[in-house]
């Protein structure tokens, strides 16, 4: 097997050219990424070190564009074809972000495929940790994987970082762009530098309260909406230094989200309220998720499903913090 097909060449001299179309090639394995930046080792002498091709990988799930479109970041844009300079872990974090912000052609291809139905069912469920059925056959299931958006194995979740990064910024882009002056980092920073959670949370409460219904109404993404409106909030406003690490899975009935900003991590749980068990059940849930990372504090935020005409703003905003499992946890309900 060819690491690099000729048709997938745009005629460079760099291995890390593929064209857009490769969205329908089949994913790399590490062993074959690896083979395929030895090519650029044996050119020039620099070296894509073990725990660089593992990054890599962690990012692309071995999508090849993605292989090739990170490589050829760090390598062109980033070092300017200096190849005495060191390929660290950092740079393939810079070049992450550089191909999130750009939205390359392929990217843009992958998110016109949110737009179709068969597509919004899987993501959508994904989004919100839906119990939703599949049948491995199941049409929409398959053509997912056959664009390799969604993962090859159970549980169903999103299939590379990259793409966990950019659906969710894509789908809420529109609200990002309009948050104003709720969404400037500097309201939400201690005078130590640090990030005020507590603060950034109960603004997004009001936020919320005074905006959700408008937008949700305009979010193809219905059922998904109240998550992605408060990650397009957060994205607002971390990434003036910070960044979010999302955990998003079918069945899981909850979207995990890791924010470091400065040093700091801050573990925040959402869930929809459609349930009385919600509350304990999620509660149980980000427990666990805090045993895994070693830590003691979180944030289960809890979104009502039921339109204020039944249950008015003034009974579903509230805050409430708990001791659960010997963890502070801060109850944000809305």
């Amino acid at each position: 097997m060819k690491v690099r097909p000729d048709e997938a060449s745009l005629g460079s001299g760099s291995p890390f050219n593929i064209k857009a179309k490769s969205i329908l090639l089949g994913t790399f394995t590490k062993e074959e990424i690896t083979e395929l930046y030895s090519q650029h080792t044996k050119d020039t002498g620099q070296i894509f070190s073990k725990e660089v091709v593992d990054r890599i990988y962690e990012l692309t799930g071995g999508q090849p564009w993605l292989v090739n479109a990170i490589a050829n970041e760090i390598v062109v844009e980033i070092l300017n074809e200096d190849y005495t300079k060191k390929i660290t872990l950092a740079h393939a974090e810079e070049a992450k972000e550089n191909l999130i912000a750009r939205r390359d052609t392929h990217l843009d291809s992958l998110l016109d495929k949110l737009k179709e139905p068969r597509v919004k069912n899987i993501v959508s469920a994904i989004i919100n940790g839906d119990g939703v059925l599949f049948d491995n056959y199941d049409d929409s299931l398959l053509y997912c994987r056959d664009l390799g958006i969604i993962s090859e194995t159970k549980p169903i979740r999103i299939a590379n970082e990259i793409y966990r990064e950019i659906i969710p910024r894509v789908l809420n882009r529109n609200l990002q762009d309009s948050i104003e002056e709720e969404g400037e980092t500097k309201w939400y920073i201690k005078p130590n530098g640090k990030l005020d959670m507590d603060k950034l949370l109960k603004a997004f409460q009001a936020f919320y309260r005074e905006n959700s219904e408008m937008w949700l109404e305009k979010f193809d993404y219905k059922e998904a909406g109240p998550h992605l409106l408060l990650m397009a909030f957060l994205q607002r406003v971390i990434n003036g230094g910070g960044k979010i690490n999302r955990e998003m899975a079918v069945g899981t009935g909850r979207t995990d989200l890791l924010i470091e900003f400065n040093g700091d991590k801050f573990v925040l749980e959402l869930k929809l309220n459609r349930l009385p068990s919600t509350k304990q059940k999620g509660l149980d849930q980000i427990s666990r998720y805090l045993d895994t990372l070693g830590m003691t504090k979180g944030y289960l935020i809890l979104f009502e499903i039921k339109p204020s005409s039944i249950i008015p703003w003034e009974t579903r905003v509230k805050w409430e913090t708990l001791s659960h499992q010997n963890k502070e946890i801060t109850i944000v309900e809305m």
